[in-house]
């Protein structure tokens, strides 16, 4: 990943469930292989958050999905991000048609920006446009 991105990296937090690299403008996600993500494991990543972005820096949420792992979909109507005005949207990049096809159903969910990608660089070049706008 290193290689790709080109913009500073303020924090790096390996939580029980996945790494989190932030950004100034964004949070990329590296879920551990055959990890359940759920909202009560979501509560974690929250206080990283407000400590980066608080309520008034605008962000974003790129999920690398290198590693195969699940998500609740219905939990994107109740996920925290949602409640927060500068929160942008959801990036996701997926390496295979399994990944792509579940994104699909994802983004029904989702109550912000959704979008996937197949390489991390277009989903980086999204999440500053998202920031800025």
């Amino acid at each position: 990943m290193k290689a790709i991105v080109e913009d500073k990296l303020i924090e790096k937090y390996d939580l029980d469930f996945g790494t989190y690299y932030f950004y100034d403008q964004y949070i990329i996600a590296e879920i551990n292989e055959g990890e359940v993500i759920t909202l009560r494991k979501c509560q974690d990543l929250i206080p990283i958050v407000q400590k980066h972005y608080g309520n008034v820096k605008s962000f974003t949420y790129i999920s690398d999905r290198i590693y195969s792992h699940s998500i609740i979909p219905t939990d994107y109507l109740n996920c925290p991000f949602i409640y927060m005005d500068n929160f942008k949207g959801y990036g996701v990049v997926t390496y295979n048609l399994i990944s792509t096809i579940s994104t699909e159903i994802e983004k029904h969910f989702a109550q912000r920006s959704f979008r996937n990608f197949d390489n991390l660089k277009g989903a980086i070049d999204w999440a500053k446009n998202e920031a800025d706008d």
